[in-house]
């Protein structure tokens, strides 16, 4: 099988039980599928969030703060324990993990340290640096952080998890009727304005953001794949074209 170097993207609401708390057992999931991908010969990059949700039942937040200051110090104590979490986690497979933590007017010049990473076997671990980040040099969410650096890193696949497994014509939760695209060429204005903006609880971004930068990461020669999985083999899965979830751009299955 071909080597290829794949950015897959997780969400707070994947990270997360259903008090808000980071769930070591979904974030070892995770790793496990991870871990089977490299195992497999590719190379790959995480984006992960889950630093304002890990960080907020440290210091007694019951719910994810609306403030800037209070959500850039929950970011400052969450960053270290979600770290801390998947270099655990990664040890048990030999994956040694290095973090990086980037703002918009810093993420182009990480391309070196990201390659050299990969050329060594290490696993980054990217997340905006939510506890220094201003307005201005913000990526928006992690789902434009995910587009970017699929395509500086001039990524094959980017895969974006999420707790809804695709991209639907109206709101599955609402709509059970409603229609699921299994493929999409190209992503439409109009389904981008139907599509809501409201992220989860402890989540920024909503489907919209996925849509958007699913648009970017094709505009930057990415395929992309927006959808959900269980198991150790799900990121395998979505690889060989058998993903629970929405194909975009993407003609053939990326593994022979």
């Amino acid at each position: 099988m071909e080597k290829k170097r794949i950015v897959v993207k997780i969400g707070s609401s994947s990270l997360t039980d259903e008090r808000g708390k980071l769930s070591i057992d979904k974030l070892r999931e995770h790793v496990d599928a991870l871990a089977r991908l490299k195992e497999d010969g590719h190379e790959v990059i995480l984006i992960s969030s889950g630093a304002v949700a890990a960080g907020c039942t440290s210091m007694g937040y019951l719910s994810r703060p609306d403030t800037v200051v209070d959500k850039q110090s929950a970011a400052a104590v969450g960053q270290s324990l979600l770290l801390q979490a998947y270099a655990d986690e990664c040890k048990k497979h030999n994956i040694v993990a290095a973090q990086l933590l980037l703002t918009k007017d810093l993420y182009k010049n990480a391309n070196d340290t990201i390659s050299k990473l990969l050329e060594r076997n290490v696993m980054p671990i990217i997340n905006e640096n939510d506890s220094v980040s201003v307005k201005e040099l913000t990526f928006g969410d992690n789902d434009m952080l995910s587009a970017l650096v699929s395509g500086l890193v001039h990524a094959d696949f980017l895969m974006i998890l999420t707790d809804i497994n695709g991209i639907y014509q109206d709101n599955p939760r609402t709509n059970p009727q409603a229609h699921k695209y299994l493929h999409l060429d190209t992503i439409p204005n109009e389904l981008i304005e139907a599509t809501s903006s409201v992220g989860s609880d402890v989540g920024t971004g909503g489907m919209k953001s996925k849509l958007e930068a699913a648009r970017t990461a094709l505009a930057l020669g990415v395929q992309v794949f927006i959808g959900s999985g269980t198991g150790s083999e799900k990121l395998v899965d979505i690889f060989r074209g058998k993903g629970d979830g929405t194909y975009i751009g993407v003609k053939t299955k990326m593994g022979v």
